[in-house]
């Protein structure tokens, strides 16, 4: 299993993002700064692929990520229709 990790300034505040890549799948999950519980994001928005694409794209630049990530991220983000999965 593998976890990522950063911040992102928004409106609300600082909100930290966790995502796990275990057995082939994603999971994220978010908190803004001084909450106590994460909060999953299920199902995850083109947006938070893309901040996630971004998080990875510099870690496989220094070789702390496989490129086969960013490849499914990438195959997952031409799939979405405005924001949501094709079905």
């Amino acid at each position: 299993m593998q976890q990522h990790t950063w911040r992102e300034r928004t409106e609300e505040g600082v909100r930290f993002y966790r995502a796990s890549h275990h057995a082939s799948s994603w999971i994220l999950s978010s908190q803004l700064k001084g909450e106590e519980e994460w909060q999953a994001h299920d199902p995850i928005s083109a947006h938070e692929w893309r901040l996630l694409r971004d998080v990875l794209w510099r870690k496989y630049q220094r070789g702390r990520c496989p490129w086969k990530f960013l490849e499914k991220i990438d195959v997952l983000l031409e799939d979405m229709d405005d924001g949501e999965p094709k079905n």
